[in-house]
């Protein structure tokens, strides 16, 4: 094909491939989120607080990229919550706001 009339032709095709990898990238990040943030509710339902604990620690050191803002810091608000507590707090107050952070990013990535 010529593309002397069309000079950026090529261009368009290499910023094409580039947008889909993008995609594809982003896809596995929000798949991944999601995942954890399942992970939190099964534990949360089976009053599986070394679950919860465990899951809060991964949604803690996520990167700002990675998870909403919310998300990160009522997991770490949780997280410091469960382990300044010994003997394994049964409902812990910050809880329930990292559930509703999560059901609300959960919501934003399923629409």
């Amino acid at each position: 094909m010529d593309t002397t009339n069309y000079p950026s032709l090529p261009n368009l095709a290499r910023i094409h491939a580039r947008l889909a990898i993008d995609a594809r990238r982003v896809e596995k990040v929000v798949e991944q989120q999601l995942d954890i943030i399942e992970r939190l509710f099964q534990a949360t339902i089976a009053e599986d607080w070394l679950g919860v604990a465990s899951v809060t620690r991964i949604l803690a050191n996520l990167k700002p990229e990675e998870a909403s803002p919310e998300v990160i810091n009522e997991a770490r608000k949780l997280y410091q919550e469960l382990i300044h507590d010994a003997t394994g707090l049964k409902h812990p107050k910050h809880l329930t706001g990292l559930l509703e952070a999560c059901r609300a990013a959960r919501g934003r990535n399923r629409s």
